[in-house]
This record gives C-alpha cells, structure tokens and sequence, in this order.
C-alpha cells in the first residue's frame, strides 16, 4: 500500500506529525535502525537536545573534537522538519535586510556562510555519508527578464557566490521547457536527501564517540552547582552544558518559553514514483534543483532513485488531501512540458512536516541562537535554508563552545521573545498568498 494511503488521521497531517514512515526520503526498506532510549543516568561535557540537521552537526563536531557528548532525541534521528523538507540545497539566502540590524552587519556571517556554503556535500564526504547529495546546480526560473535576479547575481557574485545569468535557449536547454527564459543558476547548489543526511550525520558522530538516544524527551531540566541535569523518563544527563536544537519546541516543559519564539507553518512533501527512461530523457536535462520565481510553488529535484520530489504549502484545512497536491502538480508538469501530457506518473509518497523561522516574512528567516542561562544555548527557528544553515551554524556553535571562545559565534546572541501573533504568518500564507499565486500561476501570469 502507498504511504499516502495509509490513512493516518487528518489532523496529523494538519500538525505536521504524520508518522516519519510516510516520508518519501526514507529507503525503500523503510526507517533505519532506532536508537535505544536513555534507561541510565550519565555524565557528559555537553548534552545536545535534538538530533535534527542543527543538534546533529553539533554533536559530530564536538566528537570530532573529542569532548564526551550526549545527543537526546525525542523520537529518532530526523524524525521532524530535517527530515521532511524540499531538498533543495541553497548555497545563498533569501535577503540580507535581516542582517543590517546586527552588531557588524552581518559580516562574519556572511564570510562564514560562503566559506561554507558546500557544507552538505563537504560533509557527505569527509564521514562517508550516503546522502544522496548531488552538487548538480540550483536554477532559479522565471518566465521573463527580473531586475531581482539581475541584482541578485552581482550582489552573491560580489561575495564570492558561482552565480550566472541564464536565458533564452541556453535556459530551454537546460529545463527541456521554454516555458521559462531567464533564471539564475547557482552551481554550488544542487539536492540532497534530508533524511538520510541527517541520520547520516548523527550515525558519524556515534562512530566518533557521541552518545545518541532516541525515544529520549527531555522532561525536566535542573541547575544544580556549575551543572545541568536534564531527566528523561527513564534517565538523565547531567553536563555544565546544554545546546537544545529542537523543532518549534512543542511539549518543551522544561523551557515553555522557547514555543512562543517561533512562526508555525504547515507544509507538505510528494514524490513520486520512478520515471521512466523516456520520461527523465527531457524532463529537466540540466537536473538542477528548480524554483520557480516569484510564486515558488512547485520546488523540484530528481532524486537519485529518478523520482521527482515537490513540496508545497497545503489549503488550509486541507493539509491530509494527496491526491489534491498530486493533481496540481500534473496540471503543472503538463502546462510546462506537453508532451507529457500521456506519460506515467504516479504519487508514491506523501507526507507533512512543520517549519517555524524567525520572520513573518518568508525568506527573512534567519537562525536564532539564544543565551538560554548559564551554560545553556539555544540554537532555533532555522527555518527556509535548513539543509545548509542546520549545520554550518551547528558547527560554529561547537567549534565555539570546544575553544571556550563565544566570540567565534557569527550569530548573534539573543534572550528568548514571544513573537506577536504567531498564527498570522501561516494564515497569510497558507488563506492568502498561497492560493493568489495559485491563481496566478493557472492564469500564466507567476
């Protein structure tokens, strides 16, 4: 049976909480091994709180470096948003407004960042990861001419970034539509399967000595002397420091204050079933990484099991309908390549996930490391660039807190707020923006 067909309750997909086995990044053997939860009480130099992208990045690095570590994982290693997303490997950033209201800047973010901007397959080397990581490129496509990717390109290649203007033939050459005749390509982008990274990266930093445990919710956390001890069910850590990387901190009782940093928003994922020869044979020749600009609303990669892999924002209230997502994407696909119009594609995976970033405005999301406390860190909200920011500010951190050296962190340190309105920002996407580019995009006009 598909995994869309599986019948998990309605609200599940709504939440963001569908079960990871309906997730179409897992092998086709389904979950990898579990970890065991913590049944003991341990000591530790640092407990991570979370084994997504971030809380991964971070125990791998601190290993690395040889200080006795801890990683605590609520359920299994990229159960939640790191496991779940587009795939899209993005070797630049939405906007840099955000930046100008930092202390420098955002100049030593910024150098940091290019410095690392091909952290995903830089890492799937060095540990030997099998991730599906493909350097294959990034096309941004429009329809016609944009100042903004004009601007954008001398702006990122001013910084360092391998980005060009491509257009008219040279662009129906590598898409195989001319449908889009201007874009910029990105040749330090590409894809990479977020489930398999991610554990991939936590199964690294076991090999050098982390101790990972799943199925491991962190229930309580108590300040006692220069330490922390953080209680699971069945166990605890205590450690004179805490990085927590967890997504959107749902259930944190140890830390409430965390969930009302965030903006909340509902996605969903698709993929497909293999295609066939005939059909890769013009669909996207470059296999670049797509994104269609302005409205983005079909995100594709070709993975390396040759399915194509989407995701989008649901309908509100209308977030467990597959066959809704699957029948927008053929109009799609058909409308840009109609010669397909008769080809064999089937949906063979659907699911859900749940994102939460800094900003109301969507790609101003920025990561937002907290001072949680003595010894305690917070790195949270990472939001639209996860597959690259989760662990090049994962290393940083550690990197900072294994040198004692705080001002190595190129992210600004910040106390915890609550956010106004937090439910806005998804009711504007998801009963707003969403269905006006929908509109738009079925009129030809995004």
């Amino acid at each position: 049976m598909p995994d869309y067909a599986r019948g998990y309750p309605p609200t599940t997909y709504e939440a963001g909480t569908v079960p990871i086995n309906a997730c179409g990044w897992l092998p086709a053997s389904g979950p990898l091994p579990a970890y065991a939860a913590l049944d003991r009480d341990l000591e530790a130099d640092v407990v991570v709180i979370g084994a997504g992208l971030t809380g991964a990045a971070v125990a791998l690095r601190l290993a690395q470096r040889r200080l006795p570590v801890v990683l605590l994982e609520a359920a299994q290693p990229a159960d939640a948003a790191s496991g779940r997303n587009a795939g899209h490997v993005l070797p630049y950033l939405g906007s840099l407004r955000p930046l100008e209201g930092w202390p420098d800047k955002g100049a030593r973010f910024l150098e940091y960042f290019i410095a690392h901007r091909r952290i995903v397959y830089d890492l799937c080397a060095e540990h030997g990861i099998d991730g599906d990581a493909a350097q294959v490129g990034c096309l941004e496509m429009a329809h016609r001419p944009m100042r903004q990717l004009a601007d954008n390109a001398a702006r990122w290649k001013r910084l360092g970034c391998d980005v060009e203007v491509v257009q008219g033939t040279a662009m129906e050459a590598m898409t195989g539509t001319p449908r889009y005749q201007y874009g910029l390509f990105w040749r330090d982008g590409g894809r990479v399967n977020p489930y398999l990274f991610t554990q991939g990266l936590a199964g690294a930093a076991v090999k050098l000595g982390a101790r990972l445990f799943g199925d491991s919710r962190v229930v309580a956390a108590t300040r006692t002397g220069d330490r922390w001890e953080m209680r699971t069910a069945r166990g605890s850590v205590r450690a004179p420091r805490v990085v927590i990387c967890t997504n959107g901190h749902r259930g944190n009782v140890y830390r409430p204050e965390l969930a009302a940093t965030n903006y909340p928003l509902t996605s969903c994922g698709l993929a497909t079933e293999p295609l066939a020869p005939e059909i890769l044979a013009s669909l996207n020749p470059s296999r670049a990484a797509l994104q269609q600009v302005p409205a983005g609303l079909y995100p594709l990669v070709i993975d390396g099991r040759n399915r194509i892999i989407t995701a989008t924002i649901p309908d509100a209230r209308g977030a467990a309908d597959a066959g809704r997502y699957f029948r927008r994407l053929l109009r799609y696909l058909h409308r840009i390549y109609p010669h397909m119009r008769d080809a064999d594609i089937r949906l063979q995976s659907y699911w859900t996930g749940q994102t939460h970033s800094s900003s109301t405005v969507h790609h101003e999301d920025y990561p937002q490391l907290y001072d949680l406390g003595p010894g305690m860190t917070g790195i949270l909200n990472v939001g639209t660039w996860g597959n690259v920011l989760g662990p090049l500010i994962g290393l940083n951190v550690a990197d900072a807190l294994a040198e004692g050296r705080p001002q190595d962190l190129v992210l600004p340190l910040e106390s915890p707020a609550p956010v106004s309105s937090p439910r806005a920002f998804a009711f504007k996407i998801r009963y707003l923006l969403i269905p006006l580019a929908r509109i738009l995009d079925l009129a030809g006009l995004v």
